[in-house]
């Protein structure tokens, strides 16, 4: 049986280049007080995280994550616990680590961050986030409505759409979950802020077309349900947006 993505390569790649651009911010970043590495299964953020600790960008790094969807799957410990080993291998003091290891979402990586950070008086006016590539603009939208107060800047590990797509093509069993949560997270970009969970983002028509595509030949894995969302929506008195569910 030929898989949907060799099936459809050519349009799909595509429509995540468009994803692609509309998600990745490529913000400048600069001197901070903390950097706070999001957890999830890429191991190549400690990493990240490490190498910006070293260049000087900021004197502690908070690492926020429990298990997630996928980790809890995957991990014999936490995120956190897992980036600071290899933090720590990668030339970070213990002692300039700090660990956020009960959060399975992206909010709450910055809900339950925010408290540590105000229970131990860390100063944290200036954050540097360290996430995915593709979750730039969503963890970026997380981060400004929670940390209110902060001066917040977003980066992430060195990757290319051309390093993505090559990722894709040779991890078949990994790129139907990595397209499935890209698909998700544009869901999430277009709903949250209706609930303060994120702050609103426009989103280009292009971009909506580009998620119907990959959404309705099969990458819907993490899609909210529209009845869920209907509840959510009448519960907190607001209007669906048809264009995005």
């Amino acid at each position: 049986m030929i898989d949907k993505y060799d099936k459809n390569r050519e349009a799909i790649i595509n429509q995540l280049k468009i994803l692609w651009n509309y998600m990745v911010l490529n913000q400048t970043i600069t001197p901070s007080d903390i950097i706070i590495g999001c957890g999830c299964a890429n191991l190549d953020i400690p990493i990240k995280c490490a190498e910006l600790y070293k260049e000087g960008y900021a004197p502690k790094i908070l690492f926020a994550g429990g298990y997630g969807k996928i980790t809890k799957d995957e991990f014999s410990k936490t995120e956190a616990e897992i980036y600071k080993e290899i933090a720590i291998q990668n030339g970070v003091k213990e002692e300039d680590i700090i660990l956020e290891n009960k959060s399975t979402n992206t909010g709450d990586n910055f809900r339950f961050a925010l408290k540590i950070i105000n229970k131990k008086n860390i100063k944290a006016d200036k954050v540097l986030i360290v996430h995915k590539k593709l979750n730039e603009r969503r963890t970026f939208s997380s981060a400004k409505s929670i940390l209110l107060d902060k001066d917040i800047t977003i980066t992430s590990p060195d990757m290319t759409f051309d390093d993505f797509i090559n990722f894709l093509d040779n991890n078949e069993e990994k790129r139907e979950n990595i397209i499935s949560v890209l698909i998700g997270d544009i869901q999430r970009i277009a709903i949250y802020p209706q609930f303060g969970w994120q702050i609103e983002n426009e989103i280009p028509d292009k971009v909506i077309d580009a998620y119907n595509y990959l959404k309705n030949i099969g990458y819907n894995k993490y899609i909210i349900p529209k009845d869920t969302i209907e509840k959510l929506l009448k519960d907190n008195g607001k209007k669906i947006n048809e264009k995005t569910i």
